[in-house]
């Protein structure tokens, strides 16, 4: 369990430097990512025409053997639990929704599916991807160095073999400015208040400071909670700069995909915006159903 502390002049050059020399953009795309041990470049979207039931389309393939390797989730709220999360951390399960033990929270139902171990999990209620990427705080944004290096146990902790990012839904619902990602740019440190360009520069400090991890962009799970809650029936959500859900997941699926990292289509789970009562406790947060859906989802996507 890891408590807050201030990365020394050291760590900051170290990570400075990686960061300076893997951001060097080509005009084609931005980095190359090869799975460790496959000599395959990842950079495919996961099907979205496959749905909840996308498993059927696997039965006759030979699954992935992920057994022993180390997990750690880049995430907010639907991912925390208390206890398995740094202490400065804000929780939300179990002492809120309907995830009571965590064996029922995704991301160790994906773990008992795949045979791995979790290495971090830097996943802090209320928390956006934009914001101060200097802060040092449990507050921190994703696109901070803090959360960065809470992804590995300790000070000097290994760096995961797979990485999962699954954040975003709160900069949709504070309705932060979206953006438009047009090619990989180099962005910098500091207030970054656009969700495209705090996401790019999450990005590129990932693939510098864990260059040999596999890692996971995810798409946002629906939510009826948007800004605009005088017709709660419509369809879809949109937040008070007249956004969706669907327009943060097609910058995510159009960011990742540039610097040629997979995109797991976890809005396509099968919790819709029809199911959100059946599926999650207040139109957000999954309950243990819709838990078991995105972990059903997510497993199928790393054993294929």
């Amino acid at each position: 369990m890891k408590t807050k502390f201030f990365l020394p002049l050291a760590a900051w050059l170290l990570a400075l430097s990686l960061f300076l020399s893997a951001c060097s953009l080509s005009s084609d795309g931005g980095e190359t990512q090869t799975a460790p041990g496959t000599g395959e470049t990842e950079g495919a979207v996961q099907d979205n025409e496959s749905g909840a039931d996308s498993s059927q389309s696997t039965e006759s393939q030979t699954p992935r053997d992920l057994s022993g390797l180390k997990l750690s989730i880049l995430g907010d709220s639907i991912s925390t639990f208390d206890g398995y999360i740094p202490t400065d951390y804000n929780i939300f399960y179990p002492g809120s929704g309907d995830i009571s033990t965590v064996e029922k929270t995704w991301w160790w139902q994906v773990m008992n599916k795949t045979g791995m171990e979790l290495n971090a999990n830097a996943s802090s209620s209320n928390t956006t991807i934009t914001g101060d990427s200097l802060d040092t705080t449990g507050s921190a944004p994703g696109c901070s160095t803090k959360r960065m290096i809470d992804l590995t146990p300790g000070d000097d902790g290994p760096a995961p073999d797979i990485l999962i990012v699954f954040m975003g839904t709160n900069d949709f619902l504070r309705s932060v400015e979206l953006g438009t990602f047009t090619e990989p740019s180099k962005q910098d440190e500091g207030i970054v208040n656009n969700f495209c360009d705090a996401y790019e520069l999450m990005i590129q400090k990932l693939n510098a400071l864990y260059p040999n991890a596999e890692i996971y962009y995810c798409t946002l799970l629906e939510t009826n909670a948007g800004d605009v809650d005088e017709y709660p029936q419509s369809y879809p959500s949109t937040n008070k700069n007249g956004n969706t859900i669907g327009d943060f997941n097609a910058e995510i699926a159009t960011i990742a995909s540039a610097y040629s990292y997979q995109v797991i289509d976890v809005h396509n789970c099968g919790i819709t915006y029809e199911t959100l009562d059946q599926y999650t406790s207040d139109g957000v947060h999954p309950n243990a159903e819709g838990a078991k859906l995105i972990a059903e989802y997510v497993t199928n996507a790393l054993l294929y």
